[in-house]
């Protein structure tokens, strides 16, 4: 390795991503051999989902770009993205750009990584989200990165049927994992005063995304199955904002109106990192289409209702009861879920995507790499 430290570049657009990624970004800012360029935009800036930019101002990383907020469609915020990021890594020249997921938006960054010929390190490829536009920007980002980071072995092999090289391929776990296991829990007692929330009465945790493979006609038809079915629970609710996906306003508007339907009802638009690792351990159970479902909820021991397809084909655990976006079904499952039997059976499951060690992995493979990392695709000739 280089005498100097390794500039790795990475984007993040919103909460989701940040957060994902947070306990990677404080091991490569503490580690002297490398140097974090953070930049950040898109959804940080959107007031309604929490302007979550705060979350990366508490966190006392540094931010090395702030990427100007784009209004419109999600092509004028993808163009924002690749304008800015462009720009930004033409300035910086960093030696590779870490990119999580499959939001849209990264796929604009990674576009403009590969115009400037700047390594792309993908995180997160192989999943299966069959109902959700996610699936082909995933799958895209994976074309486009020269290393992949993946979260299971499943994840894996679907990267490699991508005619990706297998040498490039390392499986490490899922990065959102490490902030779950570290993050000391607030007492139930503690979390439901600051949250207004009866502690002697159970409460479900409710994060609500659009389907991306639908019109907004549908999407305005499952947010009000969904209400309907939390106005029947006799469950408290704890809900959070919808992701910046096209078709999102039935579900933010879902989110806004239920506290004035129900008196016991908390809408938190962000609710930080600290404050999530406490939901996930004192919810009842989690009810929606969060990716954080199937990916952290096993590791709290939370029973989870997965509604539609958004997480269709997503490795999942034991804990995870799939329903339709139908209300009576909904309340089917969530009486299910929170049945003590199922509960005690969630504590129990292991985790597909890991022990929460993604970023000590990663750190240690990027020590062990050659420097700097091809662009091309040599195999692919």
């Amino acid at each position: 390795m280089s005498t100097r430290p390794l500039a790795l570049a990475s984007l993040t657009v919103a909460r989701s991503d940040f957060g994902r990624m947070e306990a990677l970004y404080h091991s490569l800012h503490a580690s002297p051999r490398y140097r974090l360029l953070l930049a950040a935009g898109a959804g940080h800036h959107d007031e309604r989902l929490g302007r979550t930019l705060q979350d990366i101002e508490r966190s006392g990383l540094p931010l090395d770009c702030l990427l100007p907020a784009v209004d419109g469609s999600a092509g004028a915020q993808s163009a924002g993205v690749l304008a800015g990021v462009a720009r930004w890594l033409e300035e910086r020249r960093p030696d590779a750009l870490l990119i999580l997921g499959d939001r849209y938006e990264m796929l604009a960054g990674a576009q403009a990584a590969t115009l400037a010929r700047v390594p792309v390190i993908h995180i997160g490829g192989g999943h299966l989200t069959l109902g959700a536009l996610d699936e082909r920007v995933r799958h895209a980002l994976s074309k486009l990165a020269a290393l992949h980071l993946v979260a299971s072995e499943g994840c894996g092999a679907r990267v490699a049927a991508l005619h990706e090289d297998p040498a490039a391929i390392h499986v490490l776990g899922a990065p959102e994992l490490d902030a779950l296991v570290q993050t000391a829990v607030k007492p139930r007692k503690d979390f439901c005063a600051e949250l207004g929330l009866d502690p002697a009465r159970s409460f479900l945790l409710v994060t609500l995304h659009p389907e991306t493979n639908v019109d907004d006609t549908t999407n305005t038809r499952l947010a009000e199955a969904a209400r309907q079915a939390l106005l029947a629970t006799p469950h408290q609710i704890l809900i959070t904002a919808p992701c910046a996906d096209p078709g999102n306003e039935p579900f933010l508007a879902l989110c806004e109106t239920l506290p004035r339907l129900r008196a016991d009802a908390r809408y938190v638009p962000n609710l930080g990192l600290r404050r999530y690792v406490a939901a996930l351990h004192h919810a009842a159970a989690m009810v929606g289409n969060s990716s954080s479902g199937i990916i952290e909820a096993a590791t709290a021991g939370l029973p989870v209702v997965n509604i539609g397809m958004r997480q269709a084909g997503r490795d999942r655990a034991e804990n995870v009861l799939d329903c339709a976006f139908d209300a009576a079904e909904i309340d089917r499952a969530i009486e299910a879920a929170v049945d003590p039997d199922f509960t005690a059976r969630s504590r129990r499951v292991v985790n597909p995507y890991g022990d929460g060690t993604f970023a000590a992995k990663a750190l240690s493979l990027f020590d062990r790499l050659s420097w700097p990392l091809a662009v091309d695709k040599p195999w692919l000739a």
